[in-house]
């Protein structure tokens, strides 16, 4: 039996977004039961592939949403206005871009990370000369899911100058969770000195790194970790999803005040108890890119599936630590390993998922979610309240409303599809609105009215 996490503690809900070895948002393009996944590299396709369609043979919550959505709903779909998306800066490519944000205090400028080590700044359209950040020299971006993959500002950022990074180094196969800081405000540079780690776990894999970091509405940082990565969760009788005493496959709250205590914030759900301090909720492939909806305090966690589904999570703002997401026992909805389904009789189950590699889902062609935000710009009013997500495969972008429980959607939006090559990231400014990332062209885009 699953149920919906609600109890009560301080804001946050998830959504997550798994990713590919093959991408850098993480889906693995081989169809694995558990049993043969120990014995093929990550990236290695069985012969089965061809011959599984999940779509004919499964039921999806996509497929039971398209069916029902004749029926009264308290969520209305979202509205398909006439958009179009334009460059921040005019004939500009970008390397590998995998995020972008603003710093608080700070209205004008955008920074965008760039996957090899770079943080870019761009003002009124015009990229500025010098890097905020540049780490070139200690970022190993030498596989599509490794790099300098997170940035997170301080929500006292403009005061303190304090910003939080997630990159994997050159020295050493780890995930490093670490703090910077600002050199001088005008122009905005930062200082290459590390001030201290949070986290940085030897990682068994190249893939499956997550890579997200952001402060929630309670002022704690949530890091979202990937299983440990190769194919089928592998590592271990249980696979690192199942397993509170690893970081991976989990999604942690940090206190970055409390070094003294592992940077664990409080009412972390397994302090002093079996399990990792820093563990707010588990049971995740890879939890690439989430966010937190700004009006509610849900937290949306789009999960890269393994072959056959894509899903989306979340967490409403009062629900308690400890949610276990399903994985590797569930797939989305789908059973994926049977032998782990009474472990997890009390998951989280995702609000939607769906089949990949088919043409008659929303996103046509998916293969690897890439999690967005729910809109609460003034900009695009048929938007608000919609949740925004796209994939790395698809050419298509579609939004779809969570609101009492319920879905409404998902829908395709209309003049954002083939707007460029393998989508890894959505990006969002102090206003509400979306741009979106394109990681093989390096196109950085504002979603706007057409």
């Amino acid at each position: 039996m699953t149920r919906r996490w609600l109890a009560y503690v301080t804001g946050l809900s998830l959504v997550a977004a798994s990713v590919a070895c093959e991408h850098p948002d993480g889906s693995d393009g081989d169809d694995e039961s558990p049993s043969t996944a120990s014995s093929r590299s990550p990236d290695e396709a069985t012969d089965d592939d061809s011959k599984d369609d999940p779509s004919s043979s499964e039921e999806t919550s996509e497929s039971r949403q398209a069916a029902a959505s004749e029926g009264d709903t308290a969520c209305s779909p979202p509205e398909s206005p006439g958009l179009t998306a334009v460059d921040v800066v005019e004939d500009h490519s970008f390397r590998n871009p995998v995020h972008l944000t603003q710093a608080p205090g700070d209205r004008s400028t955008l920074y965008i990370v760039e996957r090899a080590g770079r943080i870019l700044m761009v003002r009124d359209g015009e990229l500025l000369e010098t890097p905020f950040l540049d780490i070139r020299d200690r970022v190993d971006d030498s596989f599509t899911e490794r790099g300098l993959l997170g940035l997170a500002f301080h929500p006292e950022y403009e005061d303190n100058g304090r910003f939080f990074i997630y990159y994997t180094p050159k020295d050493g196969h780890r995930n490093v969770v670490a703090e910077y800081r600002r050199q001088s405000a005008e122009p905005p540079r930062a200082s290459t000195e590390e001030v201290a780690r949070l986290l940085e776990p030897r990682d068994p894999e190249d893939n499956h790194n997550g890579g997200m970091i952001t402060f929630g509405p309670d002022g704690y940082l949530y890091v979202g970790m990937g299983d440990g990565g190769g194919a089928g969760d592998r590592h271990g009788s249980i696979g690192n999803g199942q397993n509170i005493s690893t970081p991976f496959g989990a999604m942690h709250r940090l206190d970055v005040d409390a070094a003294d205590r592992g940077y664990a914030a409080e009412g972390n759900p397994f302090v002093d108890r079996e399990g990792l301090d820093t563990i707010w909720a588990y049971g995740l492939r890879n939890p690439w890119r989430y966010s937190f909806d700004t009006e509610t305090g849900d937290l949306y966690i789009a999960d890269v599936g393994q072959n056959k589904f894509s899903e989306i999570n979340v967490l409403p703002a009062d629900a308690s630590g400890g949610a276990n997401f399903g994985w590797r026992a569930y797939e989305g909805t789908s059973v994926y390993d049977e032998e782990l389904v009474d472990r997890v009789d009390d998951h989280v189950e995702p609000i939607h998922d769906w089949p990949l590699r088919s043409d008659e889902t929303t996103l046509r062609g998916a293969c690897s979610v890439t999690g967005g935000y729910v809109y609460r710009g003034e900009a695009l009013e048929a938007l608000e309240g919609a949740y925004i997500f796209g994939d790395y495969c698809s050419s298509d972008v579609a939004a779809l409303r969570y609101c009492d429980g319920e879905v409404a959607g998902p829908v395709r939006l209309p003049g954002l599809e083939g707007q460029g090559q393998g989508l890894s990231s959505f990006g969002r400014n102090h206003e509400g609105e979306l741009y979106l990332l394109y990681h093989d062209g390096g196109d950085v885009q504002k979603i706007v009215s057409d």
